[in-house]
């Protein structure tokens, strides 16, 4: 019979893994529970809570539960009849009761941050008084304690002064008879206060003979004096044996009234443990939470085999990761390569994998997607059996036998060197014959050999794949590196002579090579050669595109730098232009001697003044508007040539573009030459030839780092007058108030949950808006997740004109779920 999937790739060495990282038996136990599943929405359940979990210990915060006793041995006691917890268990119940409230208070104000935690602790029921009762009763070192009952006060403190009473007559007694030392003492046996009398002088003291020494010269003698005393004595001792049995029968009459609810506080417990041991798990070995789909595919990047990996650490080496995608129209992948070169590990690793995200255990890689199997498959290794009459061929192919019976097309199967163990002609016939039943089958299949009729049936077939691992030719040895799309090669001659193998018989088996395998050798090492040539010509192509990019972003910067400066010199020679007329004006009235007369000249020309001010700056606008047109050429960005729609079309509330703008804006009001129109927190004034369309359902495009005209404005210098001007996207007028001071913008934006593309408009606006607040930074919350969105982001804003610098916030802030924005001034 077959080893189960979960024994052939090492499930259990996973779970150890995890096990390690809790910090309790419930815990423990819990993670030796996690077994394969197929409940989808329980499995996505699970991974939110421990991503939560990884948040929490990201955010510097650490809990654990080293301090609770085992609760298994004290619950496992109600099972039996009439038992009575002893002070030890009963402690025990304290520390558990302990545990719970602990959780209850650190997870008392945290239902906004790690909601799903914050859910399972607030299951846990009060079990405060009883645990007050426990600790009043049971002293730390496990005695029962006086303030347990008022009987047993009463009870103890009789048998105090009993003793006091019984220890001086004894003492009275023996200064009688002048006792000599070394018998001048009180002693105890059987219970009961004695002194000690020679054999010879036994005579002399009457009373009770409770024992005798070692050697026989010595008893030890209760006087008839102390007798009803010691009989009293005895009587409270009883009565306490009996009070203290009736106390702890009460208490665990309490703590079994409370068992369901203690069960469930453990369970809480150990499942809090269990995820902040995946957590760990996630944080050391930099895994992901898998994500699940709706088809048949997989795909994993940077994918390493957890066990492996830690095995290799220890050893100061590290694991060769593997990155491959399977499914659609192709659900067949055969890996080829040389022994040792690690393709078993590459079936490890993916079976593992899914192993993994379908038990609730984060996957070590990059990211994971996959659907969710119904059953992973596995035929891996040597399952030869004397006792059976088996041999490793007749395994196999009882084990491919049991598969094909049971598997679906939400099957995961994973075959090792398909076709050996028989005639290489028919082993490789088998295989090709298997991989058809399991393509016609649909479920995804990954297998490896050494044959090189399945690496043909692999190029030639459709919706199979080939892959290899890769064989250092130079150095004769593997790199254990997975490469999908073409077959590999198997390097045995190669590796016998590497290994020492005699030169001679090295030559001769090269000698025997018949030309087709010389030939399909030769076709696969040039498939090798042509392969590494393209991935380098992709990454030549790749920093000459990153370049092109880093030279764009310098020429838009330059750009805007240069309309900044043409708009700046605009505006101040129009402020020098009206502040040299408002001289003249002033000169040519001081000469008017009549007082009335140069009043009302003055009155006339502060209107004039006003007059020609508000039509400077409309001219002004419309020449920076002209002006950002023309030049936007300088980027390659288009100028609109729409007609301008009819004035009855602009009705307030409209969203409009503007010619020069990349981004629609809103109509507030118009006259009939200029309209106020909005953009984000900004108004401006703009002349109603420059609005080229009406969009009517069409929603506002993000304006992309390449909108130069709009971060051009946004370094507008002075406008005309002794006042700084407002900014002004495109160069457009800002009205002051409109523009107001005191309007701040907020210092972070949470954009979890969005699209890379919704995201970049939230956060350009969001950058606007803080640039014109004049803050130095900003904070951009876009969680972990699959790291899509921060990638996104990080691109968008390294282009963007505002940003000096961008980094991940400090650990104890959000760690890399955060970017902070450095805003240039």
């Amino acid at each position: 019979m077959s080893r189960p999937a979960e024994q052939i790739l090492e499930f259990d060495r996973l779970r150890d893994l995890l096990r390690g990282r809790t910090t309790s038996a419930p815990g423990g136990r819990a993670v030796d529970a996690l077994a394969f599943g197929t409940d989808r929405w329980r499995l996505e359940r699970e991974f939110a809570a421990i991503a939560e979990a990884v948040d929490y210990l990201r955010a510097g915060s650490e809990l654990g539960f080293g301090a609770l006793a085992d609760p298994q041995p004290w619950l496992a006691r109600f099972d039996k009849p009439g038992a009575v917890l002893v002070p030890s268990e009963l402690l025990d119940v304290a520390s558990l009761i302990d545990t719970a409230a602990l959780l209850g208070e650190i997870f008392r104000d945290t239902a906004g941050k790690f909601p799903l935690l914050t859910e399972r602790v607030r299951s846990l029921a009060d079990f405060r008084s009883l645990g007050t009762a426990i600790r009043r009763a049971i002293l730390p070192n496990g005695e029962v304690s006086d303030d347990a009952s008022a009987e047993l006060r009463r009870i103890r403190s009789g048998l105090a002064r009993a003793r006091e009473t019984i220890q001086k007559a004894l003492e009275r007694i023996l200064q009688t008879r002048g006792a000599p030392a070394g018998e001048d003492y009180v002693t105890r046996r059987n219970d009961r206060f004695v002194i000690p009398v020679r054999a010879s002088e036994r005579r002399t003291v009457q009373g009770v003979v409770h024992a005798a020494s070692a050697t026989g010269q010595t008893v030890f003698v209760e006087p008839l004096e102390t007798l009803e005393l010691n009989n009293r004595l005895v009587q409270l001792a009883d009565e306490e044996t009996t009070e203290i049995a009736r106390i702890l029968q009460e208490l665990t009459s309490r703590v079994a009234a409370e068992r369901a609810a203690l069960s469930r506080a453990v369970a809480t417990i150990a499942e809090l443990d269990s995820l902040l041991a995946r957590a760990r798990f996630a944080r050391e070995f930099d895994a992901c939470m898998p994500v699940f789909t709706d088809t048949a595919t997989i795909a994993l990047e940077v994918a390493r085999h957890p066990v492996l990996e830690n095995t290799l650490r220890a050893q100061g080496r590290a694991v060769v990761p593997l990155t491959l995608a399977l499914g659609g129209a192709e659900t067949v992948l055969v890996i080829s390569g040389p022994n040792t070169g690690g393709k078993t590990v590459a079936l490890k690793t993916v079976g593992l994998a899914a192993l993994a995200a379908q038990s609730g255990i984060p996957v070590a890689a990059q990211s994971a997607r996959m659907p969710v199997f119904d059953q992973v498959l596995a035929d891996i290794g040597d399952e030869q059996s004397i006792a059976a009459d088996l041999s490793t061929f007749s395994a196999h192919m009882l084990n491919l036998k049991s598969m094909l019976e049971s598997l679906t097309e939400r099957s995961l199967v994973l075959v090792d060197e398909m076709g050996t163990g028989t005639a290489p002609e028919e082993g490789a016939a088998l295989a090709v014959a298997l991989l058809d039943e399991f393509r016609a089958r649909r479920c995804l299949v990954l297998a490896t050999t050494h044959h090189d009729r399945l690496k043909a049936y692999a190029s030639t077939t459709p919706g199979v794949l080939n892959a290899s691992v890769e064989f250092d030719e130079d150095k004769l040895a593997p790199t254990y590196r997975l490469r999908v799309g073409v077959p590999g090669g198997s390097s045995g001659i190669a590796i016998a002579r590497r290994l020492g193998l005699p030169e001679s018989v090295v030559d001769r088996a090269s000698a025997l090579i018949t030309p087709e395998a010389r030939e399909a050798a030769g076709l696969i090492a040039y498939l090798h050669r042509s392969r590494d040539t393209l991935e380098q010509m992709r990454r030549d192509l790749a920093g000459q595109t990153q370049r092109l990019d880093q030279e764009r972003r310098a020429l838009r910067e330059e750009w805007v730098e240069r309309q900044r400066k043409r708009i700046a010199e605009l505006e101040q020679r129009v402020a020098d232009a009206l502040a040299q007329h408002e001289r003249d004006v002033s000169r040519a009235l001081e000469t008017v001697k009549d007082r009335e007369l140069r009043a009302q000249l003055e009155k006339q020309s502060r209107r004039r003044m006003a007059e020609a001010r508000s039509e400077t700056r409309g001219e002004v606008d419309a020449a920076v508007v002209a002006q950002l047109s023309e030049s936007q050429a300088d980027l390659g960005v288009g100028v609109d040539t729409l007609r301008p729609p009819a004035l009855a079309e602009l009705v307030p509330g409209a969203r409009v573009r503007v010619r020069g703008f990349s981004a629609p804006v809103v109509l507030r009001r118009r006259d009939e030459s200029n309209a106020e129109v909005e953009a984000g927190p900004l108004r401006m004034k703009v002349p109603i030839a420059e609005i080229v369309a009406i969009l009517a359902d069409e929603p506002a495009k993000a304006m992309k780092a390449g909108d130069a005209a709009k971060r051009a404005s946004g370094a507008t210098g002075v406008r005309a007058g002794a006042r700084p001007a407002a900014t002004r996207p495109s160069g457009i007028t800002v009205h002051a108030a409109a523009a107001s001071e005191d309007a701040a913008a907020a210092d972070e934006i949470n954009v979890i949950g969005r699209t890379v593309e919704e995201a970049t408009r939230l956060v350009d606006k969001f950058l606007d808006t803080a640039a014109l607040s004049g803050k130095p930074q900003v904070r951009i919350i876009h969680g972990h997740g699959t790291g899509a969105l921060r990638r996104g982001l990080a691109e968008f804003l390294s282009a963007h004109p505002l940003v000096e610098r961008i980094h991940a916030e400090a650990d104890d802030r959000g760690g890399s779920a955060v970017t902070v924005v450095e805003l240039k001034d």
